[in-house]
């Protein structure tokens, strides 16, 4: 009787809460506003902004993205009259994660929707370590595979449709993870563990978008390392059958993350096969590169309107930035602000303030605009939407413009300037030198290469501004792998040193020769060498464990 009242109480508050009116005035915009030292930030679907920047946005979830050595990004919720400022701070990868392993990328994530725990003590699962089949953690991204705890802080991975070293068949994947016992397997995927640590002790730990319940720093991960793709493998199952496994694809590359809190701080890490790998997380020092405070904001009615109608117009204060097209209802906090509306070479501007102006109506006039160019270096060459320029000082039509400046040697610049009608406006526009980097080797004339370009060490290449992966080859030695970012003006150095190859006996992996690859989804085939019976066989038990994995999985979440 108890539950039942609760329940027909809380059917009550619902009716209760929907008869409620709601003022239909209220605003459904937030502010997002951004700081920081970073240059220039991205909001998918929204744009790209210098910063700083305020932006009135709908109610709704917003990410805004900030490029670098570092990588940030921040997922916040801005809500009605709310508003939401982001601070980013540029990072130093080497501040961020330490370890003796290939870092290809390092980022931090802000998730306003997330809170990563903390726990107090290691996690107790009265685990021996070893090798058993359970239900797992599993996902499908970016192969099907499932994490499967082998120790109090020890879990393991196991890819699906592989051979592990306990020489057993893998099906692994959300519905968790079976094993058949085989024999004279042709590959076996081999390990490497790497132990994380962070500086925020028994913090929780993910590969990709998973975890196990293992993986509370300190803890160990055993992972495959397959650094090239392998086909046709064979081995014997239980019934003297053989198993085909037509592709095993490479998997050398994980996002390794570790999180507390709203901050999750992921690092791409790249192994070799049979290696022990360490690695630590600063949190503390992530968990400083982006803050969100939120406040209220009082937002004011404002109406725009225009003559002719259906003009683009954009609102600025400075920093906040409105766009829109006219006729409309805005919402804008205290401050004073200049519209600029166009359309068709027409245009008009105006000065307000709120929340003493709720409405302004601008009658759009066909007076041109003087744009003067100062542009370094000098034999650059300027196109404004879209058209070649020759001359410095140009007459434009009211609104926004683009202006586009290149120049040999020089990263070329995009950028967007609203005229005034009447107005004469100076642009000054200094491109910066492509980016260099100088990579160094020990011992030096090894094979470096970036994306499609080739050079033997040592040896300077000039490249765009971005992110870069540099692969270093040499006979002999290991290959080697390292993460760069560069940025316009900037000239870097690398120095990689290479280990000489261990002599051990490996397992060669099969020769693709004319066989399609299969793709990593796909089953074992079994061949006709055994009967049809225990080929059957096979297959039923098979199917058993994956349902029985399955019932599991679903009992347990």
């Amino acid at each position: 009787m108890r539950l039942k009242g609760l329940f027909l109480l809380g059917v009550l508050l619902l009716a209760l809460m929907a008869i409620t009116p709601v003022d239909a005035n209220e605003p459904a915009y937030g502010i997002l506003s951004i700081r920081g030292d970073v240059d220039e930030v991205t909001v998918p679907e929204i744009g790209t902004f210098k910063v700083p920047v305020s932006l009135v946005l709908p109610v709704g979830n917003y990410t805004v993205k900030v490029k670098g050595d570092v990588e940030l990004e921040a997922r916040v919720f801005v809500n009605s009259s709310r508003l939401v400022e982001v601070e980013f701070r540029k990072g130093n990868p080497g501040d961020l994660v330490k370890g003796n392993l290939t870092i290809l990328g390092v980022k931090v994530t802000y998730d306003q929707w997330k809170n990563y725990p903390k726990y107090n003590s290691p996690p107790s699962l009265g685990i021996k370590r070893g090798y058993g089949v359970g239900a797992g953690y599993g996902t499908t991204v970016p192969y099907p595979m499932s994490l499967v705890d082998v120790g109090n802080s020890v879990a393991k991975l196991l890819l699906n449709n592989t051979v592990m070293p306990s020489l057993s068949y893998t099906l692994a994947g959300p519905f968790g993870v079976v094993g058949v016992a085989l024999r004279n397997a042709s590959f076996i995927t081999p390990l490497s563990a790497v132990s994380v640590a962070s500086d925020i002790q028994y913090a929780k730990g993910y590969l990709f978008n998973i975890s196990a319940a293992s993986m509370v720093t300190p803890f160990t991960l055993i992972l495959p390392v397959i650094p090239h793709d392998v086909y046709n493998v064979t081995a014997v199952d239980y019934y003297g059958g053989t198993l085909i496994i037509d592709h095993i694809p490479k998997i050398d590359t994980y996002n390794l993350s570790v999180g507390v809190n709203h901050t999750l701080l992921t690092a791409v890490v790249k192994l070799k096969p049979r290696e022990k790998y360490a690695i630590k997380y600063h949190l503390k020092t992530a968990k400083k590169l982006i803050t969100v405070k939120e406040e209220p904001a009082e937002l004011y009615n404002l109406r725009i309107s225009t003559k002719p109608e259906n003009a683009r117009f954009i609102i600025t204060d400075g920093i906040l930035v409105v766009n829109g097209t006219s006729p409309a209802t805005l919402y804008l906090p205290k401050g004073n602000y200049k519209v600029t509306a166009f359309t068709n070479g027409s245009g008009a501007v105006e000065n307000f303030s709120i929340p003493e102006t709720s409405k302004v109506e601008l009658t759009l006039k066909p007076l041109p605009a003087m744009l003067i160019l100062n542009i370094t270096p000098k034999n650059a060459s300027i196109t404004i939407d879209g058209e070649e320029v020759n001359n410095t000082s140009v007459t434009l039509s009211p609104g926004e413009h683009w202006i586009y400046a290149s120049a040999s040697g020089y990263v070329p610049d995009n950028i967007s300037i609203v005229l005034s009608p009447n107005e004469s406006k100076n642009m000054k526009v200094a491109l910066k030198r492509l980016p260099s980097l100088r990579i160094e080797t020990k011992p030096a004339g090894a094979l470096v290469r970036i994306k499609n370009t080739t050079c033997t060490s040592p040896c300077k290449l000039t490249l765009k501004p971005g992110s870069y992966t540099v692969e270093v080859s040499l006979k002999g030695y290991q290959n080697e792998t390292a993460f760069v970012y560069l940025t316009a003006g900037e000239s870097k150095n690398v120095s990689i040193t290479l280990k000489p190859i261990k002599t051990q006996k490996t397992m060669t992996h099969s020769n693709p020769g004319t066989t399609s690859p299969a793709t990593p989804t796909q089953g074992a085939n079994f061949s006709t060498d055994a009967s049809s019976e225990h080929s059957t066989a096979l297959k039923l038990f098979l199917l058993g464990l994956i349902i029985l994995g399955l019932i599991f999985a679903l009992k347990r979440r």
